[in-house]
């Protein structure tokens, strides 16, 4: 599974109605949020090879819940040729299923034309303005950062790690996200997954670090300091306070939903190895350092 499919599947799944209001406003205002259905394990064929989807929702419409859309969401890590096609033929193949109007969104996390787009498919054989396929193409990388730390929506906060960062150092810009994430009310998971967003894809070199540390001693950035306190640190205390053989199952389970969040489903050896560990210590530094490795080898648990 490519590394973005780990980060972004379940961050927007999390945040799907926070995409919805970022790529389609107008369409949002129009369907029932808080009613999302989640359709898993939708594999359809493309190319000859057969793969999952990444993301199929369905949502109704405000006022009338026997009608309702289907929202197909892919993540791509840059945009290329032929991606209007694949598109229609998953379209195409979730309609025979489902028979629901389907809504096609593609997300880019590098290179592309930045914002969001309505794009029909690219070699429509009927003359232009005939033909009945159009998808929204939201590319991340020409976004502006800055724009997307003021809105409200948490998933901006996140995404605004892979933007144009204009004048804004790559330290500065970790901190100005971090800061929104910080203090925004979220619970313990979904902050998680915003943070693990910006520490995959705003990883520092030790000269950026260095001036990232010195930036975190500031007043303005005292919060980010605190939040980097993780989650699993903060289980560990709670452990040790409630005993020790109850403390190692709670982190073991954190740590392993953090794995799964980063890096997908896991191997049974990767489990095995996870709850044979005994050390506090040794869970808290695996739990850190999730945020920030490149692979289960790299934790040496594979």
């Amino acid at each position: 599974m490519p590394r973005h499919d780990s980060i972004f599947k379940a961050l927007l799944r999390s945040f799907f109605t926070d995409l919805l209001r970022l790529a389609v406003p107008d369409l949002a205002e129009r369907l029932d949020l808080m009613r999302v259905v989640f359709l898993d394990k939708e594999f359809f064929t493309a190319g000859g090879k057969r793969r999952e989807l990444d993301l199929l929702a369905r949502v109704s419409f405000l006022g009338d819940r026997d009608r309702s859309l289907l929202i197909h969401v892919e993540v791509e890590a840059r945009a290329r040729q032929g991606m209007g096609r694949r598109l229609w033929r998953y379209r195409n193949q979730i309609q025979a299923t489902h028979e629901c109007q389907v809504l096609s969104i593609v997300l880019y996390l590098h290179r592309g034309q930045g914002g969001v787009r309505v794009l029909a498919l690219e070699d429509d054989l009927l003359a232009p303005g005939l033909g009945d396929f159009r998808y929204v193409a939201f590319g991340l990388a020409g976004c502006a950062a800055e724009e997307y730390l003021e809105r409200p929506e948490p998933l901006a906060w996140g995404l605004a790690a892979l933007m144009d960062r204009g004048a804004l150092s790559r330290p500065q810009l970790k901190l100005a996200c971090l800061r929104r994430i910080a203090a925004a009310d979220l619970d313990d998971a979904h902050r998680l997954l915003l943070i693990n967003c910006v520490e995959a894809y705003l990883e520092l070199n030790p000269e950026e670090e260095t001036e990232y540390s010195q930036r975190t001693t500031v007043r303005e950035n005292r919060e980010v300091k605190a939040m980097e306190m993780t989650w699993s640190e903060r289980i560990e205390a709670k452990g040790r306070e409630e005993g020790r053989q109850e403390g190692l199952v709670t982190l073991r389970e954190v740590l392993l939903g953090q794995l799964e969040q980063r890096f997908g489903p896991l191997p049974a050896a990767t489990r095995e190895r996870v709850k044979a560990i005994s050390s506090f210590d040794r869970l808290a530094r695996l739990g850190r350092r999730v945020l920030t490795a490149p692979s289960l080898a790299a934790l040496r648990l594979r």
